[in-house]
Parts: C-alpha cells; structure tokens; sequence
C-alpha cells in the first residue's frame, strides 16, 4: 500500500515537473510581449516671419547684396521649418496687372530664400496674381526647382486649400493658408476652374482641417493674410475666423498683412498672433519697420514661442538691440492678452 502511494506521489510529480518544463520552453520560444514603452516627444522647432517682399526698391539691394535675411539666417537656417509669407510673385513676366502697386521677384532670388532656410512660402495674399496666372505659375515653379514647398494657392481651389502635410520627429504638421483679400479684377482668388489662391471662407477652412486631421496630423496651424493695415489690434473678421479655427481643432493661428506687429491673444489656451508685421520690405513708414519673427517650439501638445523683435533697416531685417526689444515687448503686450516674459530682449509666452 505504502508502494503504491510513494508510486503515484512520484508520477504526480513527474507530471508537475514536465508541465513546468513544456511551460518553461514555450515561454522561451514565444515570450509574452514586452511593455512597449513610448519615447518621449522630441521638440518642434518652427521659425515664422511676417511679409516678404523682394520686388520694387528690394530688387536693386539684392543685386548688391543677395542675402535678405543675414542679420537674422540664425532664426531661420537653425529650426525644423521656417515659414514666410511671400508677397512678391517669382516671375519674369513682363505683363502685370492692371492694379496701383504691383510686385515681382527676379526668380535668381529664389535660391537667397532657400540658402536663408526658407521651408515654406505663403502664398495667399493680396500680391500673389499681380502678373496674372503666369507670375503664379512661374512661382509655383521657381519655388519648386528651389527645393520651397509652398501653400495657399494652386491650380483651382481644392489644390489651393489642399493643407500642406510636413513629417517632422515623428509628428505630421499641417499647414492651411489663405487670404482675406479678394476681388474678381485686382486679386482674383482660385475657383474650381481657374488657377489662384484660397480666399478666406470658413466652408473651406473647415474642410481643410478636417482634411488634415484625416491625413493624421498632429499639429496643424492656421496662416491668414488679414485685417486692416496699420492696425495693431484685430478685426472681427479676424478673431472670428481665428476663434473658429481653434475651436475646430487648430493648435495655433499666424497672420500678416497689416505691415505693423499685431496683438497677440491666446484663446482656450492656444495663440494667435494676428499679425507678424514686415520682415524683408521697402516701406518707408516707421511703424512698418519695427517688426518679429517668431520660433514656436511644440512639444506635448503644448506651445513655448520665443519673439525675436527686429528692425527692417535698408529693407533687411536685424535682430533690435536689447534695450530697443524690451521696449517693443512691453508695447506688444499692452495691446496683448497674454503675459511675455523678457530675457535679454527676447518674448517668451508659454501654453
């Protein structure tokens, strides 16, 4: 009897022993899946300017001196993307519109902006078609053989709103451009037949961020050419759009047009800065030549932006002095909504 009880403890354990032996093979061949742990975010540089122009009383400067942006190529040649507003056509065209003040751009420039660190050039304004569908054309083409992606404007109006998808660190951005300004004779905006760029409407604003968020986008920015020139803070028309945006889902709205830095507001916790001013421009009024670029550093689905305040000196940006730059700071946050901190002449608001 004893026998036979030692006999069945042994096989019991001889059965235990195997099971744990097969388990521990099996394991071996097929380990259980490790915890996929994420990495962490990696910051997004993206320098912004404001207008840019390098036609009229700019061309002969370039000649000289081929390099707009020198006193600023450390904001612009040094991040992740830099995105302008061109308000000049690139163009030898010789037939420009029937308009007061129309601009073009030598196409041999075209290669200063790229050396400059130029990513993306804005092409919805009010400038864009003053040499008609061939200086839009002939942009679209010079910006590309420069290696200058470009948004705003295309060959009908799907194409012009169609959001600009850019990878970066693992994150997809989308850009959506378009402008206030339109008018059938003097600035006359994409259709579904007919090359342009995107007029500002919300219809199409919404579909274009629907598309981006379809395209998977991480981030996406707004930039509108709007409100009024030479005023510092919004107009309706702009803080309703730009409120509509964020409310949609954009992370942040950049504008220009106005030729004078505008106010900045932060809206459900995500900014807007309703105008950049100039950045390469040949206006004589003061106002005109105080200016900023900005660097917006995205990380965690938050925002730190730095301000650059310059001067538009022989129609080229420099960096403004320390005591100039806090000067402009404590201005700009006057007609702001938002708290700027200063360090050695530089803004930073955080979100």
């Amino acid at each position: 009897m004893r026998l036979l009880e030692k006999y069945k403890t042994m096989r019991k354990s001889i059965i235990i022993a195997t099971a744990a032996l097969l388990i521990i093979g099996l394991l071996y061949l097929n380990p259980l899946p490790k915890e996929k742990v994420s990495e962490p975010e990696k910051p997004i540089n993206i320098t912004f300017t404001g207008d840019v122009m390098l036609g009229r009383n700019v061309n002969p400067v370039l000649y000289e001196d081929p390099q707009p942006f020198k006193g600023v190529i450390n904001l612009t040649n040094n991040t992740d993307l830099t995105v302008i507003n061109l308000e000049s056509p690139i163009t030898n065209s010789t037939n420009p519109r029937d308009k007061l003040i129309t601009f073009k751009a030598d196409p041999k420039f075209t290669k200063s902006l790229k050396e400059a660190g130029v990513d993306v050039a804005c092409l919805a304004n009010n400038h864009i078609m003053d040499y008609g569908e061939e200086g839009l054309n002939d942009t679209i083409q010079n910006l590309k053989a420069a290696g200058i992606m470009y948004v705003g404007a295309g060959p009908n109006i799907t194409e012009a709103y169609k959001p600009l998808i850019i990878d970066i660190k693992g994150k997809r951005i989308a850009i959506i451009q378009a402008s206030e300004f339109a008018d059938e004779y003097y600035m006359p905006p994409a259709t579904k037949n007919r090359p342009g760029f995107a007029p500002i409407s919300w219809e199409h604003i919404k579909s274009a961020i629907d598309d981006a968020k379809k395209a998977g986008a991480d981030y996406i920015i707004c930039e509108f050419h709007y409100g009024n020139e030479y005023r510092y803070t919004p107009n309706e028309l702009q803080k309703d759009i730009s409120h509509k945006c964020i409310d949609e889902g954009a992370f942040m709205v950049v504008g220009h047009h106005p030729h004078v830095p505008g106010s900045i507001e932060k809206y459900k916790g995500r900014l807007i800065f309703y105008s950049l001013g100039n950045c390469v421009f040949d206006m004589q009024n003061p106002e005109t030549k105080r200016s900023m670029i900005i660097v917006v550093t995205i990380k965690d689905n938050s925002s730190t932006v730095h301000i650059y305040p310059i001067n538009v000196i022989g129609y080229y940006p420099q960096l403004m002095d320390v005591d100039d730059a806090n000067a402009f700071l404590k201005e700009l946050e006057y007609y702001s909504n938002v708290e700027i901190q200063s360090k050695n002449g530089v803004g930073i608001i955080k979100t």
